[in-house]
């Protein structure tokens, strides 16, 4: 388990320490793998449970005072019993080694889904969904912190929960807020529970351990630190990279000292790989190789699944438009995989390459190619324009299941997307003749 140190403080003795994590997804689907290789939907099917044994084996080998939880514990809120089950035997280990767990609820596993009937150690506290509960946490028969946090009694909670939080008491040792919301505005959640940083700072709590937010960050690091851990395991490319936990330790003059963990068995990476310079077919499978062979050497023993972005100008972009030739180079990448204990999974090959003429040229030509090239040009800075394209795209975005698969389109995607379109057309209109000119 690979450590990230985020921030030191003096050497101090601490006298507390605790794990924070958050939004496990326990039995969360990796759709359209299992689809396509159901040995390797399996397989990822282990990886949350994987990446919450690890949070349970760092709590003990830390020797932590306490697990924190900040909501989505569950992928859903009709969680299968066989989730529940597991997630209760690793607290059933924390018991034994004398730590406690607190829980909160967000929107995945609000407190009004279908639950078991099952018997919960008597070290987890899950908070209260009507309320911001305090809990005193003792240590050696002194209360040694206060954790407060509330759990969303149903999935939709779009007002602001911070208000319902007490402000710290003066006789309060060490404060954490627990809470699953979304601080300030991320286009990529859902915005639950909204608050603001200085809603958070206005209660003068010490700590806000949050939940949500999928990508580990540091939204404020002092009065107070405010800490989302992102989920312990990514689920598709969009949740790229180091995914873990937070160990946080307090010194006796109440400095906090926060280090990122590792806890991901499985890696998603995004690579973008350059075609210019590259004259023949073998020339970018021999780049691909070195890139799988890179990504297999440095991945700390995980499997990892990736995907590859091919960028540039250059002759190749014209084989990358043959019917075939791109599934075909996925297969080649894929073949003689198995799926032992470190795997490598070519997801996806996405051609954005460019038109091998010069760009520049095909805007001084005086014809139909040119004044296309000089049309999508004006467009990407031309606001009207961009707003009758989002106009024209807006059903997609309206529709329940669109919003669930497709973000909104922003200047930048919009441009991009323009690009591809002017290559498609460019494709279908030049020449070799024009090419080689």
């Amino acid at each position: 388990m690979k450590k990230t140190k985020m921030s030191t403080n003096s050497g101090r003795v601490r006298t507390l320490s605790f794990v924070h994590a958050a939004d496990l997804h326990l039995d969360s689907p990796f759709t359209g793998i299992s689809e396509i290789d159901p040995e390797l939907g399996e397989r990822l099917a282990k990886a949350t449970f994987q990446a919450y044994e690890a949070i349970i084996k760092l709590c003990m080998e830390e020797e932590v005072d306490f697990l924190l939880i900040a909501g989505d514990v569950y992928d859903s809120a009709d969680k299968s019993l066989y989730a529940q089950v597991r997630f209760i035997e690793g607290l059933r280990k924390l018991e034994t080694a004398g730590i406690q767990v607190f829980i909160c609820h967000g929107n995945h596993d609000p407190l009004d889904g279908w639950s078991a009937s099952l018997t919960w150690p008597e070290n987890v506290h899950i908070m209260s969904g009507d309320r911001a509960e305090v809990v005193e946490f003792k240590k050696e028969g002194e209360t040694a912190a206060v954790i407060v946090g509330m759990s969303y009694p149903t999935r939709h909670i779009m007002k602001n929960l911070v208000k319902n939080f007490p402000r710290k008491e003066d006789n309060w040792p060490f404060t954490i807020g627990l809470l699953h919301c979304s601080v300030g505005s991320n286009p990529e959640h859902d915005p639950y529970a909204p608050c603001t940083l200085q809603d958070l700072r206005k209660i003068n709590y010490d700590y806000w351990a949050l939940g949500h937010i999928h990508t580990p960050s540091i939204v404020c690091k002092e009065a107070p630190v405010v800490i989302y851990p992102g989920n312990p395991q990514g689920r598709h490319l969009g949740e790229n990279g180091a995914r873990g936990c937070f160990v946080v330790d307090v010194s006796s003059g109440g400095d906090i000292s926060t280090r990122f963990m590792e806890t991901d068995s499985v890696r998603w990476y995004i690579r973008e790989i350059s075609i210019e310079g590259l004259e023949k077919e073998g020339e970018l499978i021999e780049s691909l190789q070195s890139q799988l062979d890179e990504m297999r050497e440095n991945s700390g023993g995980r499997s990892v699944i990736c995907s590859f972005v091919l960028k540039g100008r250059g002759p190749l972009h014209h084989i990358f438009r043959q019917d075939g030739f791109l599934e075909d180079l996925l297969r080649l990448l894929r073949e003689g995989e198995t799926w032992g204990r470190q795997f490598l999974w070519v997801e996806r090959i996405e051609d954005d390459t460019l038109f091998p003429v010069e760009r520049e040229l095909l805007l001084k030509r005086e014809d139909f190619v040119g004044d296309l090239v000089k049309i999508v040009e004006g467009s990407k800075t031309d606001e009207k324009a961009l707003d009758e394209f989002r106009e024209a795209l807006s059903p997609l975005f309206g529709s329940r299941n669109g919003r669930k698969h497709i973000s909104i389109i922003d200047d930048e995607e919009m441009n991009s997307l323009l690009q591809r379109a002017e290559n498609i057309l460019l494709d279908a209109l030049l020449t070799e003749e024009d090419n080689a000119n």
